[in-house]
């Protein structure tokens, strides 16, 4: 029999691909549940004072709006953390040709791994410092990552992204890309529609700006020279 999690993935995966989503996201290095009491009570305190009952009803699987799929269970509630290996990767690549991309990537080791296992990008991140403490930066291990890759899948980034320069920092270390969280939430949480799209131009003219003082004019002109380099 397949666990009610396994089952309930495959739907998401094959709603999914149903709506024209273009990618997979999976993240890789937290297989279970860290202990937060702390940020998760105030969370809580905090969402329960006036809670969105629509939001409520997409709130652990969002962008669906179906009610069925709500669940707030773990692949781990049903299969042992220790368990948990890249043979499930394996499994969700039996579910679609969507491209899979592996979050949670901070060392050269697991990236060696997600090209073995033929994950299609890789997101570096340490999802914001919120999981392990002192944990290294994203940003610290992109350069070694992009470089180790070489071309051979898209490398994102993300964690602490909350300006234009940092953006403009991400994209000269070669990231293909920079993922927002937090800022995003905070617009929509302050300003709905209007306040995610405030803080996205926010950080465009930041990035803009930034981009015009180091003499650039297109994206593609970003690149490692542009960042000091402190020399012991």
């Amino acid at each position: 029999m397949i666990p009610p999690v396994k089952a309930l993935l495959e739907q998401c995966i094959l709603l999914a691909q149903q709506q024209s989503f273009r990618a997979i996201v999976v993240t890789c290095d937290h297989p279970h549940k860290r202990i937060q009491s702390i940020h998760r009570s105030v969370f809580i305190q905090a969402t329960e004072r006036k809670q969105d009952k629509t939001l409520t009803e997409i709130l652990y699987t969002p962008n669906t709006n179906i009610a069925r799929l709500k669940v707030d269970e773990r692949l781990d509630d049903h299969i042992p953390s220790e368990k948990l290996t890249w043979k499930e990767f394996q499994w969700l690549r039996t579910l679609t040709k969507l491209p899979i991309i592996c979050k949670g990537i901070l060392s050269v080791d697991d990236a060696k791994l997600t090209l073995e296992y033929g994950a299609d990008g890789i997101v570096v991140s340490n999802h914001g410092g919120r999981q392990v403490d002192s944990g290294l930066s994203a940003i610290e291990c992109l350069k070694d990552i992009v470089e180790f890759v070489n071309g051979r899948c898209e490398v994102f980034v993300d964690s602490g992204i909350r300006t234009g320069t940092d953006v403009l920092k991400c994209l000269a270390l070669d990231a293909k890309g920079v993922l927002i969280g937090r800022p995003i939430l905070y617009g929509l949480a302050c300003g709905g529609y209007n306040g995610v799209e405030a803080v996205l131009n926010f950080l465009k003219q930041e990035l803009i700006y930034d981009m015009a003082s180091c003499g650039l004019k297109r994206i593609e002109q970003i690149n490692e020279r542009i960042l000091y380099k402190y020399r012991q």
